[in-house]
């Protein structure tokens, strides 16, 4: 924002030179620059809109950088002599008092156009603005003085002397004052009269109401706008103005009055203007904002020994005002009231930070902190995907980095995700509407592009994954895909096998899903009959199978890395080494291919939950349209020493349990 030295050292003539102001204004409050001349220009933070993008707000800076306290020209203005004198009655009514917390709107007569002091004009080209007569010139000059934006209408335009804040009809336009023609639509917010729209509020006014070299009456206007609706009005209508960019960071209504009573002085001053009715419509007073400061905890937060009475000064140069705490009489404590134009400041913390940076954040000495330290957690998940980065690569797999987001042609293929869907609420486009609950669909979308170039792909992703109502998760996303290569579902299969033996993952397996599993849902990209579960200690970590993509091959695996870290980190928890030995048996069976070897391997498990200690498969091949498994069983128990016989009877009754349950034959 740009700002007129000549204006700043006016306000604050303890400013020593401009090269001063701009080193001062770097080192206690914002970023400044010099633009030449009499002008520099401010950085503020989008919290200082309210208080800093003004000249009094800036010179009220400065002053208590110097230790100086502020003394506003234009927050105790007298009433004119003229003030009341000027008859003529005009009406305000606002349709949503959410939109508008306050409009201020103030008639005057027997205005005198002609050219603007020198003085003003200066000001004004300081801070870039082209000086047009006395009665812009005086809006313009405020709105930089004050922080307030002003806008006069020509009074004898205003039909039927009405002025209405609503929303915009649909279709409804506007010739703005630099005569460009704008659509406007419901979201966007008019100061209208009882037939039309008058100006785009808080951004621009219209050419119909313009004040014009013959005007004699107008109506000032000082109102208030929630920031959020002209930020994306003027978004819409590409239309960025001075007020707009204030009015979108939250100002104080409390300017508003400010800003129409020094227009008023100005007016009666510079164009001889009689003043009349004030209107102040919507406008409810905010109660005080109170906060008790306690210096020794300021000590504990900032470091520093700073006495109360140091405290106090340096928040009373900036405008709060101290109420010495005389009720509880506690001591090194007082009440600070928070004045209404700073809108940033709400708690004790904010307080701290003003009196840090006027001492001197470069003042501040570095220390540790006393805490207690304590594994966060979040290391292990790095070191864990950076393992598995590793492993892939050693693979030949190239990581890839997609957006989050989904659209609407990806619910198509899985309708079991429009309940479960986080949907955006201003979405760049219709092909990023939702947030991903899964890998997979932009992984399939990487096949294409990449088959322009390669016969083969293999690629992986380590990615968030998003659900209503559920916290976000972390999934490994794998995909091979080859134009001649019709074997590489147990490529995959096996490189997911030697990535769970990398991580020291032992305890798993990859059956069918059920009817309804999980993997119904997020795999509708996938063939159905053609995709196996990742499940391990009763869990089901993730899914393989084939992607339905026509003219070359293509398998997807997705694995969820919160589950399979925690699996990792019971398998890597200490036990004590079993005091007696073990027995270790194995059993080959032929089954249907139909069977599901997740099930025979929990049958085992659960037929003696006393001794079977573990239960892995270690082979597995088709032969004459059967399946032949081998199932290693180790049968251990931790009070003595198993007989040779008790882990016979327990094979004998574990063949008799898949005979009967599988149509197993024992070979």
């Amino acid at each position: 924002m740009k700002f007129s030295y000549t204006l700043i050292k006016k306000l604050a003539p303890v400013v020593k030179s401009k090269k001063d102001l701009i080193e001062k204004l770097n080192e206690f409050a914002f970023e400044a620059v010099d633009a030449g001349g009499n002008s520099f220009e401010v950085a503020l933070p989008a919290n200082r809109y309210s208080d800093a993008a003004s000249h009094i707000g800036i010179a009220r800076e400065i002053s208590a950088i110097y230790g100086k306290k502020f003394d506003s020209p234009v927050f105790n203005l007298k009433p004119s002599k003229n003030n009341g004198s000027a008859k003529a009655n005009f009406k305000v009514s606002i349709e949503d008092k959410k939109l508008c917390p306050r409009y201020m709107g103030r008639y005057f007569e027997n205005v005198k156009f002609g050219a603007s002091p020198k003085w003003m004009k200066d000001v004004l080209e300081e801070c870039g603005l082209r000086p047009i007569n006395a009665v812009v010139d005086v809006m313009n000059y405020v709105m930089l003085e004050t922080g307030q934006p002003l806008h006069a209408f020509d009074y004898d335009k205003i039909a039927q002397s009405q002025i209405i804040v609503r929303r915009a009809k649909k279709g409804e336009r506007i010739v703005s004052l630099d005569g460009k023609n704008y659509e406007l639509n419901e979201n966007i917010l008019v100061i209208a009269d009882a037939k039309k729209p008058l100006a785009i509020a808080g951004i621009k006014g219209g050419k119909i109401a313009e004040v014009e070299p013959n005007t004699k009456r107008i109506v000032v206007e000082a109102a208030n706008f929630t920031g959020a609706p002209i930020y994306r009005a003027s978004k819409s209508l590409k239309l960025a103005t001075d007020a707009s960019v204030i009015f979108s960071h939250n100002i104080s209504p409390v300017l508003a009055e400010i800003g129409l009573k020094r227009a008023g002085q100005l007016l009666e001053e510079i164009a001889g203007a009689k003043a009349g009715k004030t209107i102040d419509a919507s406008y409810v007073k905010p109660g005080k904002k109170v906060i008790k400061f306690d210096v020794e905890k300021f000590k504990k937060l900032i470091g520093v020994d700073l006495s109360a009475k140091v405290c106090a000064d340096y928040l009373s140069n900036l405008g709060f005002e101290i109420i010495q705490n005389t009720k509880y009489k506690i001591q090194n404590t007082f009440i600070v009231n928070v004045p209404a134009w700073r809108c940033d400041v709400s708690i004790f913390e904010d307080l701290a930070e003003e009196i840090a940076r006027l001492y001197g954040l470069n003042k501040l000495k570095s220390q540790p902190p006393k805490i207690h330290i304590h594994p966060s957690g979040f290391e292990d998940q790095i070191v864990f995907k950076d393992k598995l980065r590793k492993v892939l690569a050693g693979f030949g797999f190239d990581e890839i980095l997609n957006y989050s987001f989904i659209g609407e042609d990806d619910l198509g293929k899985n309708p079991a995700w429009k309940n479960k869907l986080l949907e955006l609420e201003n979405p760049i486009s219709d092909k990023a509407k939702y947030m991903r609950p899964s890998l997979a669909p932009n992984l399939i979308k990487n096949i294409e592009p990449n088959f322009r170039f390669f016969d083969g792909i293999k690629i992986f992703e380590i990615g968030k994954v998003f659900y209503a109502n559920a916290p976000e998760k972390l999934n490994l996303g794998i995909l091979i895909a080859s134009k001649r290569d019709k074997q590489i579902f147990f490529e995959l299969k096996g490189i997911i096998e030697n990535i769970f033996k990398s991580i020291g993952l032992v305890d798993y397996m990859m059956p069918e899903p059920e009817k309804g599993a999980w993997v119904d849902d997020f795999a509708g990209n996938l063939i159905s009959g053609e995709i196996l579960e990742i499940e391990s200690d009763e869990k089901i970590i993730g899914y393989l199978g084939r992607v339905d993509y026509s003219g070359a091959e293509a398998v997807l695996a997705e694995i969820d890395l919160d589950i399979l870290l925690e699996l990792i980190e019971e398998e890597h928890e200490y036990r004590p080494l079993a005091k007696y030995p073990s027995i270790m048996r194995d059993i080959s069976i032929l089954v249907s291919p139909a069977v599901k070897v997740g099930e025979m391997m929990r049958l085992i498990q659960q037929s003696d939950l006393k001794y079977i200690e573990d239960v892995d498969m270690i082979d597995e091949y088709e032969m004459n349209g059967k399946r032949s498994l081998t199932f290693r069983i180790i049968f251990q128990a931790e009070d003595r020493t198993l007989k040779e016989k008790e882990a016979s009877d327990e094979m004998e009754k574990i063949k008799k349990l898949l005979k009967s349950k599988f149509g197993a034959e024992i070979r």
